[in-house]
């Protein structure tokens, strides 16, 4: 009889333990049922999730924003396991109510990238040719400037109750630069047709040099919200601020040498809404690759300042015009972007990849060289006068390297 009892309390405790298993796996099949249509189903991401999260929302966050807790546990490493929520979640000061504001649901996750970047030339636009046989020597979209760095600063706010996101991003990048010296040579040169604010090609020099510099920086505000497994729509306001400066100065050497000194400065600040996608491409046990891809309509309020100053007359003369417009048209920006993340720890990731920038619609300052009448320091009478206008655009292209934080 002692050993029938012990053998019934035997089946009725594995009893017990297998209606528990069915249960969890029940609530593992019902939770994550989307999460593992997702990045489950392969097995083979090492994306980390907390136990207060819902694997469907957590899939979609870009960057490693999922991979925040104290105590994680691998999703998809191990075929998708799930643990469940915590219960310790729950905001006990605020009573009945507390169930309903997790403090699980919400966390932070910041972003440090170093950013070094290329741009494109300026549009085609002559600017130097020959004095005496009239060929080309300098035109504006051969000024190829050197690399320019700077930094990218991330801040996001995810809510997995909702499965929402708050983004703020700033970046900027500084000090692209082109220098393009003149040397001395037989022909001489000068201003290549339409020339400078109205002063032509008969100013001929002896030497030179041109330069071209320009920046940008970036602010922008999104939200995001959870549309499928692996993506994310965004929506936002953003402010970009491109400014570019080009500069010719040169020399004749003859009875007596005259300097010209030509320069003109543009600043390009767009104000607009965007919208995009931020999307997990693939995913490997030991890394996986992010895509973003947004476009955007910004208004321009857009500013060209033009200087020209000369010693022809005699004496050192200076004239300028300044054109503010706004709006002076409307831009277009659009960025895309790849970047493979690789995580350190539970809370901790290395992000390198590439993003890039098409800006439209802009103010350049080498598409202002026509517009302007500036000729009293070379002796001519015009009165001053100006005009502004937003035919340019560039290319921004960018090698990225950072950190990722969660919290």
């Amino acid at each position: 009889m002692a050993a029938r009892a012990r053998l019934i309390r035997r089946i009725d405790s594995v009893a017990l333990s297998a209606m528990a298993l069915a249960a969890a796996l029940t609530g593992i099949f019902v939770d994550g049922a989307s999460a593992q249509t997702g990045w489950g189903e392969t097995g083979q991401n090492s994306v980390i999730v907390s136990q207060g999260m819902t694997p469907n929302m957590a899939s979609g966050f870009d960057g490693g924003a999922m991979s925040v807790s104290a105590d994680p546990v691998a999703f998809g490493a191990s075929g998708g396991e799930y643990t469940g929520y915590d219960t310790d979640c729950r905001d006990d000061s605020l009573g009945l109510l507390g169930p309903l504001f997790r403090k699980c649901d919400a966390y932070w996750v910041g972003r440090v990238d170093a950013l070094v970047a290329w741009r494109s030339a300026p549009p085609d636009r002559p600017l130097v040719e020959t004095g005496l046989t009239a060929v080309p020597v300098l035109n504006a979209n051969g000024m190829d400037s050197t690399a320019a760095a700077g930094p990218r600063f991330s801040l996001f706010r995810f809510n997995d109750a909702n499965g929402t996101a708050w983004e703020t991003t700033f970046f900027q990048l500084a000090n692209w630069r082109s220098e393009r010296p003149l040397s001395a040579q037989s022909n001489l040169y000068a201003l290549a047709p339409p020339g400078f604010y109205g002063n032509g090609n008969t100013q001929n020099f002896d030497t030179g040099v041109a330069n071209l510099g320009s920046r940008l920086k970036s602010l922008e505000i999104n939200r995001h919200w959870w549309i499928g497994p692996n993506v994310r729509f965004l929506a936002g306001f953003r402010w970009l601020e491109w400014q570019e400066s080009f500069s010719l100065a040169d020399e004749f050497v003859g009875t007596e040498t005259i300097q010209d000194f030509y320069r003109t400065d543009a600043i390009n600040s767009l104000y607009g809404g965007q919208i995009g996608l931020d999307a997990v491409l693939y995913s490997l046990p030991w890394m996986r690759f992010d895509s973003i891809v947004k476009a955007g309509a910004y208004y321009n309020n857009g500013v060209q300042s033009s200087l020209y100053a000369s010693d022809a007359t005699g004496s050192f003369l200076s004239q300028s015009v300044t054109i503010n417009q706004s709006p002076v048209s409307g831009a277009f920006v659009g960025e895309v972007g790849l970047t493979g993340v690789i995580p350190v720890t539970n809370w901790l990731d290395i992000r390198v990849g590439y993003s890039g920038w098409w800006l439209s619609g802009l103010v350049q300052p080498t598409q202002q060289l026509t517009g302007q009448v500036l000729t009293e320091p070379a002796g001519g009478i015009d009165p001053t006068s100006g005009t502004i206008n937003a035919n340019g655009g560039v290319l921004v292209q960018a090698a990225t390297v950072g950190l990722e934080g969660r919290w």
